[in-house]
């Protein structure tokens, strides 16, 4: 087997792992990332990695890059996993005649990436959804918190990633965050839901799921994304993006983010149309290569209990959430019993490798005055503008 395939954001834990798993199952990978340093850098998984101009600031020469890596090494097949998805969607009438390309158009990531239209469609569909209304201005802020209901109120950017705008209000009222909100930059509020919180982790082929992992959340990078991973098995998330995917005849990797209530009802939050860590969560024996190239009859799933973890987020995050909340006990299991996701004695390099990534990322974080997590993404995020 010498089928050659491009993965793109390469600086994504989920992206060295999903090399790894390629390259196991036989396929030749090659990278592209708009950073120098990144994990699959040093991966010997990864036949050869290629620095492209970054998309949200060169849209057109970052695919004019991609172009002519496809064409110079006979690229079959190209998998976007992080938010340069939006910007290779976007021109895929130019991609698709060279190879193909694991994404669906932009206009149709667009609403579910966009919170405000992914929480119409689950409506549009009968699904059950929390109560959320748009903001185009303070106006319609003060008009929902006027509402007597609910008594708790979540407000973040219809455009976000790992929940760094996130506000929870409480009523009554202290005080009113001051908030940029106008119809360049909508934001929605929601109802606020107590209950589990889970992350799903779905591949698709003309809206059937091929591929399918659940993670509860347990431990985060503060407000946002997960850090510690454990498969488990729910059958009412899966039947859920079921009947989601097949709705949206959806083809490419979608994730959701949900709560599931005391009574046991599941209510959708958000959607990702794109990678997520659940991929740690599979190990080669589980085949997950078959799900992207359609050759499954089943659904791939990871082992129930399956555990992975992000070692250093664990130890500068976890630990001092552990210790807040009583839950150091639990912490000190789950770190020491659970492999790192970067961290293989086959490919140990990009452990060794993250700390000059690590290096690179404060020097932006210096420059730009942005925190860790939003430099690493600063470069390939997409808020719904116009793409040149």
């Amino acid at each position: 087997m010498n089928t050659n395939i491009l993965l793109t954001g390469g600086r994504a834990p989920v992206t060295l792992d999903l090399a790894r798993l390629l390259s196991a199952a036989g396929y030749r990978v090659f990278v592209a990332d708009s950073i120098k340093h990144h994990l699959c850098t040093a991966s010997r998984a990864v036949i050869k990695n290629f620095l492209v101009p970054p998309p949200r600031i060169n849209p057109t020469g970052y695919i004019e890059a991609l172009l002519e890596i496809i064409q110079q090494e006979s690229i079959e097949f190209l998998i976007p996993t992080c938010e340069e998805i939006f910007y290779i969607s976007n021109k895929l009438f130019q991609l698709t005649p060279y190879c193909q390309v694991f994404a669906e158009p932009l206009e149709k990531l667009n609403r579910l990436h966009n919170k405000w239209q992914f929480i119409n469609r689950v409506q549009q569909l009968g699904l059950v959804a929390p109560q959320t209304w748009l903001l185009n201005s303070h106006k319609d802020l003060l008009d929902v918190l006027d509402l007597p209901n609910p008594k708790k109120i979540v407000l973040k950017p219809v455009y976000s990633r790992f929940a760094n705008h996130v506000h929870i209000l409480s009523k009554p009222l202290s005080e009113i965050p001051l908030l940029e909100i106008n119809s360049q930059k909508a934001w929605v509020a929601q109802e606020f839901l107590s209950g589990k919180h889970y992350c799903t982790y779905s591949i698709a082929h003309q809206g059937k799921v091929v591929a399918h992992a659940v993670y509860p959340t347990i431990f985060t990078a503060g407000k946002g994304s997960c850090i510690y991973f454990e498969s488990i098995e729910h059958s009412g998330l899966l039947e859920w993006v079921k009947t989601f995917v097949e709705a949206e005849e959806f083809t490419g990797q979608i994730a959701f983010d949900f709560i599931e209530s005391d009574d046991g009802v599941l209510y959708p939050l958000e959607c990702n149309p794109r990678a997520i860590s659940a991929i740690h969560l599979f190990e080669a024996s589980d085949g997950l290569e078959r799900a992207f190239f359609n050759k499954t009859n089943i659904i791939i799933q990871p082992k129930v209990g399956q555990r992975t973890a992000i070692a250093m987020a664990m130890i500068v995050y976890g630990l001092a959430s552990a210790i807040r909340s009583g839950r150091f006990g639990s912490w000190l299991k789950m770190f020491m019993r659970t492999q790192d996701v970067v961290f293989r004695l086959s490919d140990p390099l990009p452990f060794f490798h993250l700390w000059i990534v690590l290096f690179q990322f404060i020097q932006m974080s210096r420059r730009s005055g942005l925190t860790l997590q939003q430099v690493s993404t600063q470069d390939i995020e997409w808020d719904g503008e116009e793409i040149g």
